[in-house]
């Protein structure tokens, strides 16, 4: 079923006013992703090599459903086959085959690949077993997982002044606890060591105090033993596997081993022998201590350096900082005598330029006020003369009056009329002469 298919026969719209809304149901979806991932070994004959697991059952319309298992992993995929060659198959054997690569959607959205058997090559016995394999599955979970640095632990935890905790798994008669005691002499000091005899040939007893130490919040874990025979409980899957997942670090100091164990192979770090282990936590101390001395003293010479470095910067900058503020000093100085001397020459020219005026404005002071008692005398001399005018006239017109009068007394009455109208005539002439004159 195409992309488009799939879309025209599940989806369902619903009517708006322009925008119709697409909702898609859960096997369109699943359609979707089935027809995207498409792969061009798909639907070709290609040959093929796993472990033939026989699961199953039942036949659906001549075939049967079985699995097909890598040989170093737990991945697997599932196997069709005829029912002819159902039976032919042997359940874990190796086989190779030609075939071809289909799928199947479910109907909880799962897209199933689905590897069909069409013409076996061949069949024989694993190359690996069944435990083998298991162990090379272990092997790549602690591979991704990855392996603890037990040095690293160690050092922080020295550079701290933290005491580290061990646990030490040791056999319930074994004397291994003074081996390590005396291979660690003085660094003891450093160390808080527990040791917990338990059966060494009991898995499960060795899988329980390996998880109750995990959860104990110990540094390190380490089982040891020394020499001996029946070191195949160091194989057991399980108690291997029981150590992938711990948060704590573990190691291993089996003693005299011709191979080395699985155990030790997942183990974080590795020991030959207890005795060994005693030594490593002797010279991890010592390295330690070394190494924390010499980065004390490369961090005081570090700090030293770094502080010289700074304080000479910091005295250059200051002496750059005291020149320029001299030179700024100085030049405000001289910018500032300029400028006073720019003001007293200024203000020399106004108070000059002042002074000239004062003494222009005295001098056309003093000639106004010589001018104005010169007019005032003029004014003086022409009322005196004018006073003089007026008594002259004053007088004449006494000597007038009285001449007329002694010439009326003289005249008869009809005279003494006419000569009075000629007296009237002449005091009104004398007093529009006296009139005038006061103009």
């Amino acid at each position: 079923m195409s992309y488009t298919n799939t879309i025209s026969i599940n989806e369902n719209i619903l009517p708006g006013n322009g925008n119709d809304l697409v909702f898609f149901s859960p096997s369109s979806i699943v359609a979707i992703f089935n027809a995207a991932t498409v792969t061009k070994e798909e639907k070709k004959i290609i040959q093929v090599r796993g472990i033939f697991k026989k699961t199953g059952t039942a036949s659906y319309g001549g075939y049967y459903y079985n699995r097909l298992k890598d040989e170093a992993s737990d991945s697997s995929i599932t196997l069709l086959t005829s029912a002819i060659m159902h039976n032919r198959l042997e359940d874990n054997k190796t086989i190779e085959f030609n075939g071809f690569i289909s799928r199947r959607v479910e109907k909880q959205g799962n897209i199933v690949l689905i590897i069909n058997l069409v013409e076996l090559l061949a069949q024989k016995t694993n190359k690996f077993s069944e435990e083998e394999t298991k162990k090379i599955l272990l092997l790549n979970k602690k591979v991704e997982k990855g392996f603890k640095d037990l040095d690293a632990h160690i050092k922080n935890a020295i550079f701290h002044n933290k005491r580290i905790v061990v646990k030490v798994i040791m056999g319930r008669s074994a004397i291994i606890d003074s081996d390590i005691k005396k291979a660690m002499g003085a660094a003891i000091t450093l160390y808080d060591i527990e040791y917990h005899r338990i059966s060494l040939s009991a898995p499960g007893e060795i899988i329980n105090t390996i998880r109750l130490l995990d959860n104990r919040g110990a540094d390190l874990v380490c089982v040891a033993r020394g020499g001996g025979e029946n070191l195949e409980v160091f194989e057991n899957p399980d108690i291997c596997e029981s150590i992938i997942s711990t948060k704590t670090i573990i190691a291993s100091a089996i003693g005299h081993a011709q191979d080395v164990s699985l155990f030790e192979k997942l183990a974080d770090k590795k020991f030959i022998t207890p005795t060994q282990f005693g030594y490593y936590l002797k010279e991890m101390y010592d390295t330690a201590i070394e190494e924390f001395e010499q980065s004390k003293a490369k961090l005081v010479h570090d700090i030293t350096s770094q502080l010289s470095a700074n304080y000479g910067k910091q005295v250059q900058n200051l002496t750059e900082q005291l020149t320029a503020n001299r030179q700024l000093h100085e030049k405000t100085i001289a910018e500032t005598k300029q400028n006073h001397e720019e003001q007293q020459k200024l203000l020399h020219n106004k108070l000059k330029a002042f002074e000239e005026l004062m003494s222009k404005t005295n001098l056309e002071k003093r000639n106004l006020h010589a001018m104005e008692i010169g007019t005032l005398k003029q004014q003086v001399v022409s009322l005196k003369e004018q006073q003089t005018q007026k008594d002259r006239l004053i007088q004449q017109a006494e000597m007038l009056a009285s001449n007329y009068k002694s010439r009326l007394n003289e005249a008869g009455p009809i005279s003494k009329m006419g000569i009075a109208a000629i007296i009237i005539a002449a005091i009104a002439g004398l007093i529009i002469g006296l009139i005038l004159a006061n103009k």
